[in-house]
């Protein structure tokens, strides 16, 4: 009879240590999920930025690129922009938009 109380004491002491190491140990594990995601993303954005530095670099590291640019480009006419092309705000933008739409409508 000692035995089997002692056998059902163990038990229960297992069965009790289970329930709560289990939810620690899920905690934890759910924490470095986290972490490992966080890392990832940066990695990510990292890789991103590093590619895009290193086109950067190889463009602009070499002068025959971009004398070649700008060969190509100098016989553009450049023109400024009138006053009356530039939008204050989008209000602005809207109510022009709104008379060349009525105006392109009317016409056909």
């Amino acid at each position: 009879m000692f035995r089997f109380n002692r056998k059902k004491s163990i038990i229960l002491l297992i069965c009790a240590l289970f329930f709560i190491i289990i939810p620690i140990v899920k905690n934890e594990t759910r924490l470095i999920e986290k972490k490992i995601q966080s890392h990832k993303s940066q990695i990510l954005r990292l890789e991103k930025n590093l590619l895009e530095a290193r086109l950067e670099f190889q463009y602009l590291a070499s002068p025959e690129v971009l004398t070649s640019k700008v060969n190509e480009n100098i016989d553009l006419k450049y023109k400024n922009l009138k006053f009356s092309q530039i939008y204050l705000n989008l209000e602005d933008f809207i109510k022009k938009q709104k008379k060349i739409t009525k105006f392109s409508i009317n016409e056909k």
